[in-house]
Order: C-alpha cells, then sequence, then structure tokens
C-alpha cells in the first residue's frame, strides 16, 4: 500500500514538475525563435582627436587626463608672439595698401589738372596759330613765324593726348571707376591687406586649442615646450553621452533582423542590468568588406566563412550616471525580430534629424541644417523610402 502511494506520490510530482516546466520552457521557445544575440558587440562612439591648426610651442596645459571638459573650454595654449608679429605686419601692410590707394587718388587728381593744363594750352596754342596764319597771308608775319606757331600747336595737341592718356592710367591704377557708389578703400590692393590681416588674426586665435563639445579627455600627448606641428594629435576627448552600440551579427541572423526593432544591452561590466535601446542602421557592407585587406576569393582556393555585419544600436534613454559606459566596453545584444516590417536601408536619426526633430545624433553634438532640395513647380515635397524611391509626403513637418 504504502509503495502504490510512493508511485503516486511520484507521478504526481513528476506532472508537476512537466507542467512547471512547461511555462519557461515556452517562454525560451518564444524568446529563441523572436530574437537574435551576439556578444560580439562593443560600445562604439566618435572620439574627438584635438589636434593645432598652427605650428607652435605649447606653453599652457589646462586638463590632464580623464578630466570632464566643457564645450569651448581651453585645452592648451601655445606661444602667441610669433603671431602677434605677423598680425602686427599684416597691419602695417594695409595701412600701406591705404596709403597707396591715397596715392592713385592723388595721381588721378594731378592728371585731370594735368589734362586742363593741356586743354588752355591747346586753346592758346590754336588762337595763337590762327593768328599767324591770318598775319601769313596779310604778308606781315614771316614764314618762319608762322610755322612756329604751327608747331605749337601740334606740340599742344600731343600734349593734349599724353594728359588724357595719363588721367586714364591713373584711373585703371585704382581698379574701379572714381565715383561716389564705393567706398573709398574698397580696391583690389586693399582688400587683399584685409584678407592678410583677417588670416593672420585667426591664426592668432588659433593658438588656444579649445574642446569641441562636452566630454573626457584621455589620451594627452600635449606637455609644456612640447614643439607642435599642424594636424599632430595632442588628445583625445570622448563624448561620454553620445555613446551607442555596433554588434556584429552573423549574416544568418540579419534575416529578420529590421530598423527600429527594440534590443536589449547587457555590458559585462554591469552584471544583471539591462540597458534598452533600438536599431537605428545596419551596415551596407560586411566587417571584412571594409577591412585593410579585404579578402579576394577570386585569386585562390576559396572557403566559404560566415561574414559579420555592423548593427549600430541607439541607446532609448540617456546613460545613468551610476553606470557610465566606456569606449570599447564589451556588451550582448539581443534583438526583438518579431515584427520584421521595418525599413532595411535606412536610419532613424537621419529621418528624424530631416523631418525637423529634435534628435541629435551621437557622432556629433552640433550638426548645420540639412539644406533643402529645390523641387519643380507644382511636385509635392518627397521623402525617400526605404527603397531607395521617392513617396508623396502629405503633411510636410515644420523646418527648423
Amino acid at each position: 500500500m504504502s509503495s502504490q502511494l510512493f508511485r503516486r506520490a511520484l507521478l504526481v510530482l513528476a506532472v508537476g514538475v512537466i507542467l512547471a516546466g512547461i511555462v519557461p520552457a515556452l517562454h525560451f521557445y518564444r524568446n529563441f525563435v523572436s530574437h537574435v544575440s551576439t556578444d560580439d558587440a562593443y560600445v562604439d562612439g566618435t572620439v574627438a582627436l584635438v589636434s593645432s591648426r598652427v605650428s607652435g610651442t605649447v606653453i599652457d596645459v589646462y586638463v590632464e587626463d580623464n578630466w570632464t571638459v566643457k564645450q569651448g573650454q581651453l585645452l592648451l595654449r601655445l606661444d602667441p608672439r610669433d603671431f602677434q608679429v605677423r598680425v602686427a605686419q599684416a597691419e602695417a601692410q594695409l595701412e600701406r595698401a591705404r596709403q597707396s590707394v591715397d596715392e592713385m587718388y592723388s595721381g588721378v587728381d594731378a592728371a585731370s589738372a594735368g589734362v586742363h593744363l593741356a586743354d588752355s594750352q591747346l586753346g592758346q596754342a590754336q588762337i595763337d596759330y590762327e593768328r599767324a596764319k591770318t598775319l601769313k597771308d596779310q604778308g606781315v608775319a614771316s614764314l618762319e613765324s608762322y610755322d612756329q606757331a604751327q608747331t605749337a600747336l601740334k606740340v599742344a595737341v600731343a600734349n593734349k593726348a599724353l594728359a588724357a592718356h595719363q588721367l586714364e592710367q591713373a584711373r585703371a591704377a585704382l581698379g574701379q571707376e572714381v565715383g561716389k557708389d564705393h567706398s573709398r578703400y574698397n580696391r583690389p590692393i586693399v582688400e587683399q591687406a584685409e584678407a592678410a590681416l583677417a588670416a593672420a588674426k585667426l591664426d592668432l586665435t588659433y593658438t588656444q586649442i579649445g574642446a569641441p563639445f562636452d566630454g573626457i579627455v584621455t589620451h594627452k600627448t600635449a606637455h609644456v615646450g612640447h614643439r607642435v606641428q599642424v594636424g599632430e594629435p595632442l588628445m583625445a576627448i570622448v563624448p561620454v553621452k553620445r555613446l551607442y552600440v555596433t554588434a556584429n551579427f552573423k549574416e544568418t541572423q540579419l534575416t529578420d533582423v529590421r530598423v527600429g526593432q527594440r534590443a536589449e544591452i547587457e555590458a559585462d561590466i554591469y552584471p544583471g542590468y539591462t540597458f534598452h535601446g533600438h536599431i537605428d542602421s545596419i551596415s551596407m557592407g560586411t566587417g571584412a568588406a571594409f577591412s585593410l585587406l579585404p579578402p579576394e576569393n577570386a585569386t585562390g582556393n576559396w572557403v566559404k566563412v560566415v561574414q559579420r555585419v555592423p548593427v549600430k544600436v541607439v541607446l532609448d534613454q540617456a546613460i545613468p550616471e551610476d553606470k557610465p559606459l566606456r569606449l570599447g566596453l564589451s556588451v550582448e545584444v539581443s534583438i526583438n525580430v518579431s515584427n520584421p516590417r521595418g525599413p532595411l536601408l535606412a536610419s532613424l536619426i537621419q529621418r528624424t534629424f530631416e523631418h525637423g526633430g529634435t534628435v541629435t545624433p551621437n557622432e556629433s553634438l552640433k550638426e548645420a541644417p540639412i539644406p533643402e532640395l529645390e523641387q519643380p513647380s507644382g511636385n509635392p515635397q518627397t521623402e525617400p523610402s526605404q527603397h531607395g524611391q521617392f513617396l508623396p509626403q502629405t503633411n510636410p513637418p515644420a523646418q527648423q
């Protein structure tokens, strides 16, 4: 009797275990068929390599590695004395150019006076010639005096032509017609000197190097006394709050992966904590295709290897203060692919930004407005679809 009760108890227990295991088994199966995951993922982001736009010697450094900086904060300063001398030289050249313009105006005035003098001399020579000709016809004056008057008239005509040419040459030296419609110093020689002065002042401002955006300083190589060259990396700044995740999924896992699908991210540094995000975009090439030495399968023995495609995952919320992410951290990403109706070739950040949204791309903290495309008259505004075609947009968003 006891053995029968024992067997019945075992049977009831076995049935209970089976029934209790059905629910998690179904949950695991549903999760298995509706999610794809990979541990080949890491925290990514755009690192700003701070470099100098001019050559110079570092005289002050205001930050150290792992310091937090704000946008525009002064990071380091180069010796400005060489550039201050260049500014002074450019200012002197600008003043000399203005003096040259003043000299040109004086030349125009002098040439104009020469034209008036030549006109007066020509008029007197014409009178003398007419008088000498009359006296010669009357037989009162000699032929010699007539020839002298005729020669003087020819000289006056030539002087008039020379004075007119000198006036034209003086006006041409100014580059523009002398008048009241433009500034006195609106001349090429002055504009060239002003541009040189602006360039010198701009180079002087480059001696003070500031942070391009908020972030953390890392990999600092600049020190006081260091002679830096143009484009030489001095330090790097990582935008902590603008990080995202790059997950390298196998090509066989991307069958149902679409832009906009939800993703769960677990970082190895914070076990048990889940970050929530979504797929922003899928790369147009595999990681091997953009490597330094891409594979050339046609040049030798070919072995099929499952390729991996980078998928950009953007976090839905700000990163918690007590769980900051860092570049390169290993993470595991799981994507819910139960809704495979989203676009394949698109970026949600780009779409939101183009439609006047307030989203900020993860790669930059400041973005320039996208210029509006000219639309043919009578045609509605269009936007690209996921297949590259343009579909009418019935309610265009307000422009920023």
